[in-house]
């Protein structure tokens, strides 16, 4: 006799299966229907752990949260100067990215703009604890002399997330033949030798 999943268990297979469901068709392919014959459970035992499919959308937001944010708090709070922590913390979220491809198609899909205002401040919040982070660490950039004494901090940390979303684009309509980890860092290379103080000013 099979012994029966706790209750976290399941609902780490619900996200799952969500998850794929996203990646394949966005978050109007996440269905109870989808989900319960992707993982061989009843509708009604989906909707025992989620009952509504908003609830579902949130627990990916949640977990995609979960993956996020540790690890880059983790880059953020590693050794080195500034610029290294800044670098640290783009090479982890790229790294990210390019494991959970059903993030492009949460972050610009119809659900998340136009119909759940749930589910866009769930992913909102996200944003917002990445770009307070970034702030964090170039103004600690700024203090140190390492960046430029002119830089609105504020706006360089949405710039940063600005090519993310960018990037973020391209890969998905490239067919995801982008190589999104060396891009991104070509041009994070880029944006942030435009933040470095220059000694001769």
């Amino acid at each position: 006799m099979r012994s029966r999943k706790s209750a976290e268990v399941r609902r780490g297979e619900i996200v799952a299966a969500a998850l794929t469901l996203i990646d394949r068709g966005g978050p109007s392919a996440v269905t109870t229907t989808a989900i319960a014959e992707a993982i061989g459970i009843s509708q009604a035992a989906v909707f025992r752990h989620f009952p509504k499919k908003d609830e579902i959308l949130l627990g990916v937001v949640d977990w995609i949260g979960g993956q996020l944010m540790p690890r880059v708090l983790a880059a953020a709070g590693r050794s080195g100067n500034p610029l290294e922590r800044l670098q640290a913390v783009i090479d982890t979220v790229l790294r990210i990215v390019t494991d959970t491809p059903a993030m492009p198609a949460l972050l610009f899909s119809r659900e998340l703009h136009n119909e759940n205002a749930i589910l866009r401040t769930a992913v909102y919040g996200r944003i917002v604890h990445v770009h307070d982070l970034l702030t964090r660490i170039l103004r600690d950039g700024v203090d140190r002399g390492y960046f430029c004494a002119k830089i609105d901090v504020d706006r360089a940390a949405f710039m940063i997330i600005g090519l993310f979303q960018g990037l973020l684009v391209r890969w998905s309509l490239s067919g995801r033949c982008l190589n999104l980890e060396e891009e991104g860092q070509a041009m994070f290379v880029m944006l942030l030798d435009g933040f470095l103080a220059r000694r001769e000013r």
